[in-house]
């Protein structure tokens, strides 16, 4: 018994090491971003760790937050309008996300998770989700370019 309860003592233990470990990066989600560019996440890109949690800021009203590419296993999320949604990244690869009310205006984000698995199938992906945007289309091209 005692070594059942020492197992569930070192297992919690090393639970909350990793918890610990991880964090948490802000994503707003704006009309007008710092470089002028109107309707943007920012930061639009960004390089995370396994296990973080990336918190999508309603900064400015009207927004949301919706996966569309993400690595094989990875769990989707999609965001209420004007609402904050947090995301943990389990899965190392490259996720592709949108506002879906402003994607045609090149309202578009790339989150790389450790190690960019699934660069070539994200790169597919990011031309299908760019098609027939009015503005912003090479703004996936500019953060997917940072992908390393």
């Amino acid at each position: 018994m005692r070594k059942i309860i020492s197992g569930l003592a070192l297992s919690s233990a090393l639970m909350l090491t990793v918890s610990a470990n991880a964090t948490e990066h802000v994503i707003k989600m704006l009309d007008t971003g710092e470089d002028g560019n109107i309707m943007v996440f920012e930061p639009a890109f960004v390089k995370v760790n396994k296990g973080d949690t990336i918190k999508f800021v309603s900064t400015d009203i009207g927004h949301n937050n919706i996966s569309r590419h993400i690595p094989e296993g990875a769990k989707n999320w999609k965001g209420e309008v004007s609402h904050d949604i947090t995301v943990t990244v389990d899965k190392e690869g490259v996720y592709l996300y949108e506002c879906d009310l402003h994607k045609f205006l090149g309202m578009v984000g790339v989150i790389q998770v450790g190690e960019a698995t699934n660069l070539a199938e994200a790169k597919v992906a990011a031309e299908k989700l760019t098609a027939g945007m009015a503005m912003g289309a090479d703004r996936m091209n500019e953060y997917l370019s940072k992908v390393k």
